[in-house]
């Protein structure tokens, strides 16, 4: 056989092994080479090539060298191999030593550096490499550099990236090219939409999805991009535009489009999505049904999401993380706290998130026992260095009237974010600590951080209950002049306790005269309660026929008004009995009072 034939024989068989795969791969490889070595003393540079770039391929990049050592005069493609061999492999600083040693580099040589950074997960090197890469010379950016970047900054999140990078397709024509070349890659689409909706440009996404050949890959895509980008109708849109299309749809696809449905509370839509789920076999996907009932859940109807639990055959941390927190966030805390309960008996450990909608769950019903465990919990596994969970005990221990302990967990965050420091000024708020909550905010604001509603409706409450009128209207001022917050009902409802609390009746009703809308029940109330602890019957009356006509089956404006004129200087009973007769007429009845007891569980009271 002679060297040319010996040549293509071989580099068939490396063809062969590299194709065929299999456990044995790395041996066979070995195994080729060692006959080269005896039957080539010489080989050529191209066959010398298709063993680097085969040790490459499977990751053996000791191998890799050893086969480019044996090339007398290794060429860029032989350079190019062991550098791609480096960069698979995640030998980094062996990559970048080969890197700077080439004779001079083209665009597969820097698409393999940028690929090895992004292995690795390092995103800065790799921008840095392509920034590089295009001040170097712009014959070396490819369509293939393009791909990895915008795939980079679809993974990472990285928008402005995402943005820099599409500049460049634009500019260099390769869109067009892409959408009009005989060599229709969808893959390659895909991942440009992936970046393009990554990166917040959804037009340019939709431009593409529109000239493109798709998939199912790209329909899903479109519908997560939309949805996470708080499109939420146009992704359950996009949804049902697939469906019509009968294209086959997977747990990725039902993943996508259930939080869109949560995000919009379109059950209607979630339940079709539901029933598409079941007649395709996924309804036992671990992935799909946390997001089924993640969906129910945000859609307010918990009793469905338990079903659609309880139908699970294999439940993961979300799946019962989805029950918590769905318990939690409408109003159902002791069934909250009894699933995190069920969740460590079936043997799965909470994560941090879970941990701390379970705690605020206990908040929400003053619940200091079980938060305490959980709290203990947290300390065992560590979790207490997550902010969330930290800031979920601070505002436990606040609500449970622990201020000490509240303001010891406070002080020994090592991190602290706006929530942290809204959850210790409302604890101090709550107790009447007002110069400690009015000390704490400006501490907040000197820290560089940006106060919400939240804190804003904190700090205003520490001024109601300490009598800090004048103060508490420049907080009240703060909120659009300083940080660009809207006041929302429960703000003015605020201010209107602030007058009130201090007997400043005339000042809360001129303030009311001034609102852009009218208070709601909460406001009248709060300034009818303060009329009746002031005997003010004048302004009481206005406040209650105000209430009545918001809401005529309130029972505050009818006793609380009843209560002035029993207690008015000329007892008026003839109007308190014209109030109840009013009151019996229109069934109104006085809500009862809540309270909870801790025995072996917890156990509600109602009173009145």
């Amino acid at each position: 056989m002679n060297k040319t034939m010996a040549s293509s024989y071989y580099s068939a068989q490396i063809k062969q092994c590299l194709e065929h795969g299999g456990r044995n791969q790395s041996r066979h490889l070995k195994t080729i080479h060692a006959h080269i070595i005896i039957a080539l003393p010489s080989p050529e540079t191209i066959l010398h090539n298709k063993l680097v770039h085969g040790y490459a391929k499977i990751r053996n990049s000791t191998y890799a060298r050893r086969a480019f050592d044996e090339i007398p005069q290794p060429n860029l493609h032989s350079w190019n191999s062991l550098l791609m061999a480096h960069s698979q492999s995640g030998h980094l600083s062996e990559m970048e030593r080969t890197f700077n040693k080439l004779p001079f580099r083209d665009g597969v040589s820097w698409n393999l550096l940028i690929s090895g950074y992004s292995l690795s997960g390092l995103l800065g090197e790799a921008v840095r490499a392509y920034n590089t890469m295009t001040k170097d010379g712009c014959e070396n950016l490819t369509r293939v550099t393009l791909m990895t970047m915008l795939k980079l900054s679809s993974d990472n999140g990285h928008v402005s990236l995402g943005k820099q990078v599409h500049v460049q397709v634009s500019k260099r024509g390769f869109e067009s090219y892409l959408l009009v070349g005989k060599d229709r890659n969808t893959v390659m689409y895909n991942s440009l939409m992936g970046g393009l909706l990554a990166s917040g440009m959804i037009n340019d996404a939709r431009k593409l999805f529109q000239g493109m050949e798709k998939d199912s890959v790209s329909w899903t895509a479109m519908i997560k991009g939309l949805a996470q980008n708080g499109l939420e109708k146009a992704a359950v849109e996009f949804f049902r535009e697939m469906k019509e299309e009968g294209l086959t749809m997977d747990q990725f696809t039902f993943g996508s489009v259930l939080p869109a449905c949560g995000g919009l509370g379109a059950i209607r839509e979630g339940k079709k999505v539901h029933a598409c789920i079941i007649r395709t076999n996924f309804q036992d996907n671990v992935y799909v049904g946390s997001a089924l009932i993640d969906m129910y859940c945000k859609c307010k109807c918990i009793d469905y999401a338990k079903t659609a639990f309880d139908g699970m055959k294999q439940k993961n941390v979300v799946s019962w993380t989805a029950m918590v927190v769905g318990y939690g966030q409408t109003g159902r805390a002791e069934e909250a706290v009894k699933m995190l309960v069920e969740m460590q008996r079936s043997g799965i450990q909470p994560d941090h998130y879970t941990l701390g909608q379970a705690i605020s769950a206990c908040s929400n019903i003053a619940s200091l026992e079980e938060g305490s465990q959980f709290h203990g919990k947290t300390i065992v596994s560590g979790l207490i260095h997550y902010v969330t969970v930290s800031n979920s005990l601070v505002t436990l221990y606040g609500k449970c009237g622990n201020i000490d302990d509240s303001t010891r967990l406070f002080n020994e965050m090592s991190f602290r974010d706006e929530v942290s420091w809204t959850a210790m000024v409302s604890a101090y708020a709550q107790f009447r600590r007002a110069s400690e909550a009015i000390d704490l905010f400006d501490r907040m604001v000197e820290h560089g951080l940006k106060p919400d509603a939240v804190t804003l409706t904190g700090v205003i409450s520490a001024c109601s209950r300490a009598g800090l009128v004048e103060k508490g209207q420049r907080y009240f001022e703060l909120m659009t002049d300083e940080y660009g917050i809207e006041p929302s009902n429960g703000h003015y409802s605020c201010m209107i306790d602030l007058f009130s609390r201090s007997g400043r009746l005339e000042e809360a009703m001129s303030f009311i005269n001034g609102m852009p809308f009218p208070p709601d029940a909460i406001g009248w109330t709060t300034l009818l309660s303060a009329c009746r602890n002031k005997g003010n019957l004048e302004i009481g009356k206005q406040a209650a026929e105000s209430l009545i006509e918001l809401d005529p089956h309130h029972p505050a404006g009818y006793t609380l008004l009843s209560s002035i004129y029993a207690y008015a200087s000329k007892e008026r009973w003839d109007c308190v009995a014209q109030l109840r007769r009013e009151m019996r007429e229109k069934k109104v009845r006085k809500e009862p009072g809540q309270s909870w007891i801790k025995e072996r569980e917890i156990a509600q009271f109602l009173s009145g």
